[in-house]
């Protein structure tokens, strides 16, 4: 084998192990049952693009200009829901935890998480290393993971 014919067949196999746990799919494909549930939720909902994620439904889409996210497993329950929001609706709690442990970084999205009924905060952090951090919605740390 040449060395074009290495490099490309690196690039397919790492691009069929990316493409293998999430698959962008067409909207009618969806199946019926998990479009009404998402349509009853979320009747607004514009840019629509679905993904199948092992046995579950992701959609991303927006609500006004607002970026959100649900999944819903195959029989059309929601598993989790997710949205961007200011940096200002960071509860004050999670504000003064970020500053005091990461106090050179700079908060660059926050994302709200609603999983079964459980809020939590994915924060991304620019800084020296950027890290992604997730907090609980009294405050508490859950982890960190390197961006």
């Amino acid at each position: 084998m040449n060395y074009k014919s290495t490099i490309l067949a690196a690039f397919l196999l790492v691009g069929g192990m990316a493409s293998s746990s999430a698959q962008d799919i067409n909207q009618k494909d969806v199946p019926s049952v998990i479009k009404t549930a998402f349509n009853k939720a979320y009747p607004k909902a514009s840019d629509v693009d679905w993904e199948k994620k092992g046995a579950n439904y992701e959609v991303d889409f927006n609500l006004g200009r607002v970026d959100h996210k649900a999944t819903y497993t195959a029989s059309g329950k929601t598993v989790s829901s997710e949205k961007d929001i200011p940096n200002s609706q960071l509860p004050a709690v999670i504000a003064k935890n970020i500053k005091a442990k990461y106090p050179k970084g700079r908060i660059d999205d926050v994302d709200w998480i609603n999983t079964g009924g459980k809020i939590i905060y994915k924060i991304d952090i620019e800084g020296t290393p950027d890290v992604n951090v997730w907090y609980d919605a009294s405050g508490k740390f859950i982890k960190e993971v390197a961006d």
